[in-house]
């Protein structure tokens, strides 16, 4: 994203700050970079950002190592119904994420949903409709404060990664997410997600493919 945006001569700040921004201002930069971001962003040669941030995302984007397998694990499990939600700012988002998945080594068309989650939209508002008697329970994966409170009032129960858009303290003060919740790698966020689910600890679509 630092890469892409400086084409445009547009400087989002260093990593830890961006991460402590809220919404879209993230893209904006912080207090050292937002007006000049500002009247930078404004001039007519500028309006193709969406669509290089969207390349960028297509050519380079991955899932961390782990991930693909244990969703292929999840897709293949007969009792679990699986997917994937963002609210992405890429242009023609479904087909982008799933390109993305797919591009990691995820069966993606195996997927129950990949559902990108309108500008504007409450989170709480789309995991409600989501919600279904059948189902024992409910899990979102997530990294932001917002997910968190979300997933609670509709119900969910939450596996919080701290390396993603909010950091462990962010969550813990900002957002009082529960320590026993938080996760600071992938292979944690992924042993706890088997561990919930009832998936064995190795991935056995990896070794099913083999």
């Amino acid at each position: 994203m630092r890469d892409t945006l400086a084409r445009f001569g547009l400087d989002v700040g260093d990593e830890e700050r961006f991460r402590n921004r809220r919404k879209f201002l993230k893209y904006l930069g912080g207090g050292r970079e937002i007006l000049q971001n500002l009247v930078r962003a404004s001039l007519p040669r500028k309006r193709n950002i969406r669509r290089a941030l969207t390349e960028t995302y297509l050519e380079s984007a991955c899932l961390y190592p782990g991930f693909a397998e244990f969703i292929n694990d999840a897709i293949a499990h007969p009792a679990i119904h699986c997917g994937v939600l963002s609210r992405n700012f890429a242009r023609d988002p479904g087909p982008t994420i799933r390109k993305v998945l797919a591009a990691s080594g995820v069966l993606e068309t195996e997927l129950d949903f990949v559902l990108p989650i309108p500008a504007g939209s409450r989170k709480t508002d789309i995991l409600q409709g989501m919600r279904a008697s059948r189902y024992d329970r409910q899990i979102l994966g997530a990294d932001e404060v917002g997910d968190f409170h979300a997933a609670t009032e509709a119900g969910y129960d939450c596996v919080m990664a701290t390396y993603g858009f909010d950091n462990r303290q962010r969550l813990l003060t900002h957002g009082a997410v529960p320590e026993s919740v938080l996760f600071d790698d992938p292979a944690e966020v992924i042993a706890a997600l088997r561990a919930q689910l009832g998936l064995r600890p190795e991935p056995a679509y990896a070794l099913r493919t083999a």
